[in-house]
C-alpha cells in the first residue's frame, strides 16, 4: 500500500484513491493525465510520487512524457523521458523517440534526428523512429531521408515504405520523384492523403492524365472527398475532357460535404472553364462572377477577369469583354506588352463586329472602336519600347482602315516610322519583311494615287521587288511606272 502522504496528496489534487491505483501500474498514467488537465501550481511537487512509484517503469515514464508533450509542456516531457532513460539504463528506444519529438517541436531538426538515430540503435525493428527521422531530415537532405527509409525496409521488409518515400519527396517539392514513387504503390494500399498528394503532384508537374487517374482511383474509395473531386475537375479541364470536368464540378459544388471543403477562386475558375469548354457560356460567366466575390489576391482576380473577358468575347459581347479585360490589366501584377496588346486587338475585333453587311464606308460606332484601338497602340509604344514596331504596325493598319482611300494619309507617318526602325537593322526576319512589304505597298499607292509622284511610287515598288522579286503584279507596276517616269 502507498504511504498515507501520497494518498493525502492525491486527495488534495482532486483525485480519488482509485485514480492513484497501485504502484507503477497503468492507472498511474491516467492519473498523470488528469493531473496535467488540472494544472497544479507546483507541477514538480505533484509529480514526485508518480516518479518515485514508477522509477523502474520506463514504459509508464514515457507515457507521462507523452501526456506532457501533447499538452505542449516540453520541459516536463523532457524530465519524464530522461527518467525513463535512467530506469532503462539509457537503452529504451521510445524514450529517445520522445526526446526527438520534443526537439522537433522546438524546430531543432539536428537534435531530433540524433535522438531518432539513438532510438533506431536500441530497436532496429521499430518503424516509428525511422519514419520520424525521415520527416525531420528531409528539410536538410531529402535523399538522406529516403536512404533512412531504405534501412527501415531492410530491417522490416514487410513495412510499406514506398508511400512514405513518396510523401518525403512531395514535402520536399520533388514532384517528379514523388510521382515516380507513388506509381509503385498499389492503390489498394494507398491512403486518402496518398491519393491527394499523388494527384496534386501530377497536376503541378503537368502530368494531367496520371493525375486524373490518381484522383479517380482515390474517389473510388472515398466518392465525396472534396479535394480529390477538385483535382479530378482540374485535370479533366487540362485534358479537355469537359464532360468529366462538368461532372466533377457539379459534385464539388453540390454533392460533397460543404463543411469539409473551403472553396477557392480556382474552383470557380475551373468550373467556369469546363462550362466554356462545353459551350455553356452564360453558366460559365456566372461561375466566374462567383469567383470574383471571394477575398483573393489581385493576381488571382486577374486570372478570373481574363477568363470572363474570353467568355464574353466568345459570345461576341465585346463591350463586356473589353471591360473585363481592362479589369484584368488593372489587377495583374506584371501585365507585359503581349497582355496590353490584347486590349488593342479586342477593340479591333469589336470594330469589325460592328460592320453591317452592305454598308458603305465606316460607321460612327466602328470609327469610335478603331480610334480606341489606335489609342491603345499609341500607349503600348510608349510603355513598352521593345514593342514599338508591333505597335506601329498595328497603328498603321488601323489608320489605313479608318482612311481607306488614303485621302487623309492617316497611316502614312506610322508606316514611314516603321520602315525607319526596321531598316536600322542590317538583318531582317520573315516578320520584318512582311511588315516592310505592307508599308511599301501603302506608300506606293499613296504616292501614285494621292501625291501623284510616280517617281517615289516607283521607288517603293522596287523596294517591294527586293522582298518579292517574282511578284507579277508589282513587276507590271514597275514596268508601267518606269515608262511614265522616263
Amino acid at each position: 500500500m502507498k504511504p498515507i502522504k501520497y494518498l493525502m496528496g492525491a486527495l488534495l489534487l482532486g483525485f480519488s484513491t482509485g485514480a492513484m491505483a497501485q504502484d507503477g501500474t497503468k492507472a498511474d498514467v491516467d492519473a498523470v493525465k488528469n493531473l496535467i488537465k488540472s494544472n497544479p501550481a507546483d507541477m514538480a511537487k505533484a509529480m514526485k510520487p508518480f516518479y518515485k512509484e514508477n522509477k523502474k517503469n520506463a514504459e509508464n515514464l514515457v507515457a507521462f512524457g507523452r501526456a506532457f508533450y501533447e499538452a505542449k509542456d516540453t520541459t516536463n516531457a523532457r524530465i519524464a523521458a530522461n527518467n525513463a532513460l535512467t530506469a532503462s539504463k539509457r537503452q529504451y528506444s521510445p524514450a529517445y523517440v520522445l526526446l526527438g519529438d520534443i526537439a522537433a517541436m522546438g524546430d531543432d531538426g539536428g537534435q531530433a534526428a540524433a535522438m531518432y538515430e539513438q532510438a533506431i540503435y536500441y530497436d532496429k525493428t521499430n518503424p516509428e523512429p525511422y519514419r520520424k527521422y525521415a520527416l525531420v531530415y528531409r528539410k536538410i537532405d531529402p535523399e538522406g531521408a529516403v536512404a533512412k527509409l531504405d534501412q527501415l525496409q531492410a530491417a522490416v521488409p514487410e513495412y510499406p515504405v514506398d508511400a512514405l518515400k513518396a510523401h518525403i519527396y512531395y514535402l520536399s517539392l520533388k514532384y517528379g520523384k514523388a510521382i515516380e514513387t507513388y506509381a509503385q504503390v498499389p492503390t489498394s494500399k494507398m491512403t486518402r492523403s496518398d491519393f491527394i498528394e499523388y494527384a496534386n503532384a501530377c497536376f503541378v508537374a503537368q502530368q494531367y492524365q496520371q493525375g486524373y487517374d490518381a484522383a479517380v482511383a482515390g474517389l473510388a474509395k472515398e466518392p465525396n472527398n472534396g479535394t480529390l473531386t477538385r483535382l479530378a475537375m482540374f485535370c479533366s479541364n487540362k485534358l479537355k475532357k469537359y464532360d468529366d470536368a462538368l461532372k466533377y464540378g457539379d459534385a464539388l459544388f453540390n454533392k460533397v460535404n460543404k463543411d469539409s471543403i473551403n472553396y477557392s477562386h480556382l474552383d470557380y475558375l475551373n468550373y467556369g472553364d469546363a462550362l466554356v469548354g462545353a459551350n455553356q457560356l452564360d453558366q460559365a460567366i456566372e461561375q466566374y462572377k462567383k469567383g470574383l466575390t471571394l477575398e483573393v489576391e489581385d493576381q488571382d482576380k486577374a486570372d478570373i477577369h481574363k477568363s470572363l473577358s474570353d467568355a464574353y468575347k466568345q459570345q461576341k459581347n465585346f463591350p463586356e469583354a473589353i471591360t473585363s479585360y481592362k479589369n484584368y490589366l488593372s489587377t495583374a501584377k506584371e501585365a507585359d506588352a503581349i497582355a496590353h496588346a490584347g486590349l488593342g486587338l479586342l477593340h479591333q475585333q469589336h470594330a469589325r463586329s460592328l460592320k453591317v453587311e452592305g454598308q458603305e464606308g465606316i460607321s460612327e460606332a466602328e470609327l469610335a472602336a478603331y480610334k480606341e484601338a489606335d489609342h491603345i497602340w499609341g500607349d503600348l509604344a510608349e510603355k513598352f519600347p521593345d514593342a514599338a514596331e508591333y505597335a506601329l504596325y498595328q497603328r498603321a493598319t488601323v489608320n489605313a482602315i479608318i482612311d481607306p482611300d488614303n485621302t487623309q494619309a492617316l497611316a502614312k507617318p506610322y508606316f514611314e516610322k516603321l520602315i525607319e526602325l526596321i531598316n536600322a537593322r542590317e538583318e531582317h526576319d520573315a516578320t520584318d519583311n512582311t511588315r516592310l512589304e505592307k508599308s511599301y505597298r501603302y506608300l506606293m499607292f499613296y504616292y501614285y494615287s494621292i501625291a501623284k509622284d510616280n517617281k517615289t511610287a516607283l521607288d517603293y515598288a522596287n523596294k517591294i521587288l527586293e522582298i518579292k522579286p517574282n511578284d507579277e503584279g508589282i513587276l507590271k507596276v514597275v514596268e508601267s511606272l518606269s515608262k511614265t517616269v522616263k
